[in-house]
């Protein structure tokens, strides 16, 4: 959007006026003395176009008279050309058109007319404060969203002074311009929001704090009297619930006792009839006993006589039986030995005799038969030994040549020959070789991979070239950084993304202004590039500025990521498809192909590297394996080759073992002959040695019945007077065991009649014992029904006192008695004393708990409530204290990210600051710091330092003056006027909007001829737009000659009247 033509009527002292400032490429100069009224026109343009800085009132004239109408009206045309060509017709007019009556508010109108030719418009739209679409606030935002041309936000319009004094000015005014203009002030409300926000959270908290702790107090108080009470009323119940409990028990106990006693006397009465009875029937038992036993012991005493008298006769048999055995024993003493041996006699006396005669001739030849064996098997166990000898020597050589065939043969199977052992020896050294040419190169690979997975870590991926210029860099002591340590893809991105960079992603840029590059690789210097805009992420792209980086760093990124913007907007140079397209060529990718500024593919290719690490260490390894096993292989084949030769060698000799083989196979057959033949042998002599054994076992039998029969023939009449006594004997044996059976049968009858004597005098005793027992037990039956009668009196008197005693309680406390009633049935039985136990205890500490004071009956509903109010203050603490942490990380995001976009859109400033003043040998800085006031209220200050080049000191900022209205000290006003006037521009340049021209108002007042027209150039080339330019100086052709146009302001103060003069510029 250019200006192009400017009219106004009605405006302070000028007659209807029309300014032209057309043409887009040519400068404006309106001068004229003070006083003229040159700012009034920069006061209608600021009206026009809504500025907020302009007092519409101030534009009426002073000269109306109290009861005129005042009517005004301004119009600023524009052409649509320019970096800002918006979307409309060729000339688009703003037009303020304004009226006041006497005593009235001012009314102003708005419009905005547009067509392809001046004053023949196609549309007009008119603006007003009571319409509902079309009003002020309506036509504030068209000029900054569709005309882009809102004079306060875009600084398109600097009023009087207001370029010459950011030198004077305080530099918390000047930090305020400096946010406005980069939209700093909306971060810093929120984040001076957020800190007021967070300090009244923090109050809260404080209080609620104070609340919870006060409350937690009271909560502690009332928790200690609801304890109190619930411990009474436990211990109430519990000792009622006993006392009541061991009462009902002793009720029922002594219920069941009185019964049990009743039941027990009858019982009682019944048994001692009983017993009386018994006692009777025990008195007549014992009587009819007595009378038994007199007759059993007379009948006793008669046995014993009788048992004495056949005693006495077996006695006198006994003595005579004896007497015969005597003599029997010495008999068959004398005839024991002929006795034993006459049993084993088999033969007869000639029978023995001629016995004796034959067996003599039968020895004679088993004895000649048995030498002749002995010396035929002496002959042949000679000739076995040593044809056993024999074989053991060719078994022996025999088994050396298989051993050593069966390992010749495995040589030879498992190595062929020599020279297949030899190729093998060849082939392996050969694959050993190969094997170590590829562990090489995987070496190389693997270092390679190893340095890259280094800078994988570090989250750097650099290739070799790279890699060459960081070092070249190094050396030179440069600081260098690749794009991709700048910007990334963003979390949108996908993979393929990055194949728009392929042409540039691999670019160093350095901070320098010029080098010598190593390599082909893009070198890109970062002190060259300056941004129109700051920019963090081009989301059309899917890259950003990388995160983590250092606040030195960041500016870096935002220049490296409006380079790679450039690459992508219609410009002479341009990435398309992949190629970079410029005036003079086309270039392809940098690198191979690989994913170098996406996080997922970073991490990817950490990944892949890890993996292609893994597989080369193994294959390393197996190369070592390989290496290894084939060099331990070649060492044993040649140390084989040698017995694989003497392999060969055995095996020629054939035929010689089979010839043994045979040898041994006749050796063998012949050994076996020899061998049976000792075995018959061996068989006859043990024959024969057995029938020598046998026949002279014979003979002593023979000569023993030999000698039996000489002795036999003297011992003939003992033999008959043995046989006489032994018949005696016989007969007296009988008659001694006849008279043992009497007596014996005697002795039983006696023993039996003693053992049922015995068996009565028990009875008797017995019957004796059961009667004094049950005459006993009468009288203890008789004890027991007296006691248990006074007994049941005692229990009756119990019961009636723990009846009353129970009633008492039913009346006292009916809900306790009423559920120990109800659950009574449950409760295990217990013993009486232990009931009467729990009845002291529970009474006891039933009427200690029902007396006790301090006890509050209202604690439970007291607890509640105070403990339902902590839980609420506390739940309010708990959230306010979220609140205040998520105000405090808040806060401290929004200080750091003000704080981020302060430092740097400052040191954007400062560099282009700094530039500038060198043009004039001025060193310059810029910076800014922040603190907080006494009311706690952050403060901040940007200073504009300068100094000239080669002065010593520190920078000072330039509107330091000396105190006490003292001079001397500070900047000199032409440097105060240069100063001011570069940081303008510094900050003009630093807008995100090229609009297509500027307004200043006293733009070199303070500037001699030379810097006035440094600074005009400066402004020109840097700005690159219509400059309009006001000044009251007179000036230099040199000067002059920079301007297209120029207009004179005219005052005429008698009449009094304001004109604009145009001047036309001759050649």
């Amino acid at each position: 959007m250019i200006p192009w033509r400017l009219t106004f009527s009605g405006i302070r002292d000028y007659s209807p006026t029309l300014v032209d400032l057309s043409d887009a490429d040519q400068h404006v100069l309106i001068t004229g003395p003070n006083g003229a009224g040159k700012s009034t026109i920069t006061f209608c343009m600021g009206a026009v176009l809504y500025s907020s800085k302009v007092d519409i009132e101030g534009l009426k004239s002073r000269n109306l008279l109290a009861d005129q109408t005042w009517r005004a009206k301004i119009s600023f045309l524009f052409k649509n050309d320019g970096f800002m060509k918006i979307d409309a017709p060729s000339f688009i007019e703003f037009t303020l058109s304004m009226s006041q009556d006497p005593g009235q508010p001012l009314k102003k109108v708005f419009s905005i007319s547009k067509g392809e030719q001046i004053d023949s418009w196609e549309e007009t739209i008119t603006y007003t404060s009571g319409d509902r679409y079309y009003n002020f606030s309506a036509y504030k935002k068209d000029l900054q969203y569709k005309y882009k041309i809102d004079p306060d936000l875009f600084y398109l319009i600097w009023y009087q002074q207001e370029v010459n004094q950011f030198a004077i000015m305080h530099p918390e005014e000047r930090f305020r311009i400096f946010s406005e203009i980069h939209g700093i002030d909306k971060v810093q409300r929120d984040w001076e929001e957020s800190i007021e926000k967070m300090k009244e959270t923090e109050e809260t908290l404080r209080s609620s704090e104070l609340n919870v702790k006060l409350m937690k107090a009271d909560l502690a108080m009332k928790k200690s009297a609801l304890d109190r009470f619930l411990d009474n009323q436990k211990r109430l119940r519990e000792g009622a619930e006993m006392y009541i409990e061991s009462l009902l028990g002793l009720e029922k106990h002594l219920h069941r006792e009185k019964e049990s006693i009743q039941a027990i006397i009858q019982q009682l009465e019944e048994e001692l009839y009983e017993v009386q009875d018994a006692i009777a029937l025990k008195k007549e038992e014992k009587e009819k006993a007595t009378e038994g036993l007199e007759t059993e012991k007379g009948e006793f005493e008669i046995l014993n006589a009788r048992i004495e008298t056949v005693g006495n006769k077996m006695d006198e048999a006994a003595v005579q039986l004896q007497e015969i055995n005597t003599k029997i024993e010495q008999l068959e003493k004398e005839l024991e030995s002929i006795t034993s041996r006459k049993g084993q006699i088999t033969r007869t006396e000639d029978e023995v005799k001629g016995r004796l005669h034959t067996l003599s001739e039968e020895q004679r030849q088993t004895d000649e038969q048995h030498h002749y064996t002995e010396s035929l098997l002496a002959e042949q166990n000679t000739a076995w030994q040593k044809k056993v000898g024999k074989i053991a020597g060719i078994k022996e050589k025999i088994a050396r040549d298989d051993e050593l065939e069966t390992v010749h043969r495995e040589r030879l199977r498992q190595y062929k020959s020599s020279y297949a052992v030899q190729e093998k020896i060849v082939a392996l050294e050969a694959g050993i070789e190969e094997y170590k040419d590829r562990k090489r190169n995987d070496i190389r690979d693997l270092q390679g991979l190893r340095e890259e997975l280094v800078l994988l870590e570090e989250e750097r991926d650099l290739s070799a070239r790279q890699i060459e210029s960081m070092k070249w860099f190094r050396s030179k002591q440069i600081k260098a950084y690749p794009l991709r340590e700048l910007i990334e893809m963003d979390e949108t991105a996908r993979l393929k993304d990055e194949l728009l960079f392929q042409t540039i992603k691999y670019t160093m840029f350095f901070n320098g202004t010029h080098t010598n590059p190593p390599n082909d690789l893009y070198h890109v210097p970062l002190m060259k590039i300056v941004p129109d805009r700051s920019i963090t992420h081009l989301t059309n792209l899917h890259i950003k500025v990388k995160e983590g980086l250092s606040e030195d760093e960041i500016p870096h990124a935002i220049k490296a990521l409006w380079w790679v913007e450039q690459f992508f907007r219609e410009n002479i140079f341009s990435i398309q498809n992949g190629v970079l397209i410029d005036p003079i060529g086309i270039r392809g990718p940098q690198e191979k192909d690989k994913y170098i500024l996406s996080v997922k593919a970073l991490r990817a290719r950490k990944h892949e590297v890890q993996v292609q690490i893994d597989e080369l260490y193994q294959r390393i390894s197996l190369y070592d394996k390989k290496i290894q096993e084939d060099t331990k292989t070649v060492q044993e084949l040649n140390s084989i080759i040698h017995q694989v030769r003497e392999a060969e060698a055995f095996m020629t000799h054939e035929h010689e073992r089979v010839i043994l083989k045979n040898k041994l196979n006749e050796e063998l057959e012949t050994e076996e002959r020899i061998k049976q033949d000792r075995v018959r042998l061996e068989s006859d002599r043990t024959r024969f040695v057995r029938l020598q054994l046998e026949q002279a076992a014979l003979e002593k039998v023979l000569r023993d019945e030999e000698a039996f029969y000489e002795e036999l023939g003297k011992m003939k009449d003992k033999y008959e007077e043995l046989n006489v006594l032994q018949k005696q004997g016989l007969i007296q044996k009988d008659l001694v065991r006849e008279q043992k059976k009497t007596f014996s049968r005697l002795e039983n009858e006696r023993d039996q009649l003693d053992r049922k004597i015995n068996q009565t005098q028990r009875e008797i005793r017995r019957l004796s014992d059961e009667l004094d027992h049950v005459e006993d037990d009468l009288r203890m039956r008789r004890n027991q029904k007296e006691s248990n009668l006074n007994q049941i009196e005692i229990t009756k008197e119990e019961l009636v006192k723990t009846i009353q005693e129970l009633n008492e309680l039913q009346h006292l406390i009916p809900g306790i008695y009423s559920e120990v009633i109800a659950n009574a049935a449950l409760e295990k039985p217990t013993s009486i004393p232990q009931l009467k136990i729990d009845r002291e205890s529970g009474q006891v500490k039933f009427n200690q708990a029902r007396t006790e004071d301090g006890i509050d009956p209202t604690a439970p509903e007291n607890y509640e409530t105070a403990k339902y109010e902590y839980e609420r203050l506390d739940d309010e603490f708990k959230r306010t204290n979220i609140l205040l942490e998520q105000d405090k990380e808040r806060a401290e995001q929004l200080r750091d990210k003000m704080e981020t976009t302060i430092n740097m859109r400052v040191l954007e400033l400062q560099q282009r600051f700094k530039i500038y003043m060198s043009h004039f040998q001025f060193e310059g800085d810029i910076g800014w710091e922040s603190y907080e006031g006494q009311r706690k209220r952050i403060h901040f200050k940007l200073y504009i330092k300068a100094r000239k080049e080669g002065h010593r000191g520190s920078l000072e900022d330039v509107s330091i003056k000396a105190r006490g209205g003292k001079v001397g000290k500070g900047v000199s006003g032409g440097e105060e006027s240069l100063s001011s006037l570069l940081f303008a521009l510094a900050l003009l340049q630093n807008l995100q909007t090229t609009p297509g021209f500027i307004v200043l108002d006293e733009f070199d007042s303070a500037l001699d001829e030379n810097r006035k027209s440094k600074v005009f150039d400066l402004y020109v080339q840097e700005l690159k737009r219509k400059l309009i330019i006001l000044t009251p100086k007179s000036h230099e052709e040199t000067y002059l000659n920079r301007f297209s146009k120029a207009f004179i302001v005219q005052h005429d103060p008698t009449v009094p009247k304001s004109k604009v003069i145009g001047i036309v510029k001759v050649g």
